[in-house]
């Protein structure tokens, strides 16, 4: 009966380190996915197109950064730098303009909590 309990325990404990092992990895579709998520943002169709397009150059150097092997401290800076210079992309497409505000708040939001999922996780093709 122990060895079977034992057996069983690791298992779950087995089961549950693939679990994790598997959600620490983004792959390309998944973040494009994530990056190019417009839920509760006001664009028109060519600010959504500028705005993939920034999306889709930030998957790319995501990705690139990801090939080196950085230590944990310059990788989490060489996101912070990805993940500035499409803020500062995003603030030239929608500009200064009050109607967008709304869309700033809910773009930061997300973008947050995006770039802690990035810097937690290993990026695959």
């Amino acid at each position: 009966m122990k060895t079977i309990i034992a057996t069983l325990l690791v298992l779950c404990f087995c089961g549950l380190s693939a679990n994790t092992v598997s959600a620490q990895t983004i792959n390309k579709k998944s973040l494009l996915s994530d990056l190019n998520n417009s839920d509760g943002m006001t664009m028109d169709s060519k600010q959504k197109s500028s705005y993939e397009s920034i999306n889709s150059n930030t998957a790319n150097s995501l990705l690139e950064m990801d090939k080196k092997n950085l230590s944990k401290d310059d990788r989490d800076k060489e996101v912070d730098k990805i993940f500035d210079k499409r803020d500062s992309d995003v603030d030239k497409l929608w500009g200064k303009d009050s109607i967008y505000e709304d869309t700033r708040k809910t773009y930061k939001k997300k973008t947050r909590s995006l770039r802690l999922k990035i810097k937690a996780a290993k990026l695959v093709m």
